[in-house]
């Protein structure tokens, strides 16, 4: 498991705190949407910043990808886009936070 480091945001100068974040994945070529639960990510107190540790990033990357990529290779569309979900069990060491961020890659 990667630890978060305590910091000061780099936007606002506030606190930052480890908490656990919701984000949705979406790619402009694809209409296919992925929601991800209980990301690892240092949030700011204060202006609500947001900071997922790069080995995170890369692992919830190389979860997500694959997904994409797949859809993209396809052919012809069998059925209609789906809404996937991937939700990472809850650990004690992060607060709850819920972010309706949406990362287009």
């Amino acid at each position: 498991m990667v630890l978060l480091k305590q910091r000061s945001c780099p936007e606002c100068s506030g606190e930052m705190t480890p908490k656990l974040i919701n984000m949705l994945y979406k790619k402009e070529c694809s209409e296919i949407q992925v929601d991800v639960i209980g990301i690892p990510a240092n949030v700011c107190n204060r202006c609500y910043y947001r900071i997922i540790p790069g080995k995170i990033a890369k692992y919830i990357d190389s979860i997500i990808d694959p997904i994409f990529t797949a859809e993209m290779n396809s052919k012809e569309s069998l059925l209609p886009p789906p809404h996937i979900g991937i939700q990472f069990p809850f650990n004690n060491n992060y607060a709850c936070y819920h972010s309706n961020e949406i990362r287009v890659q």
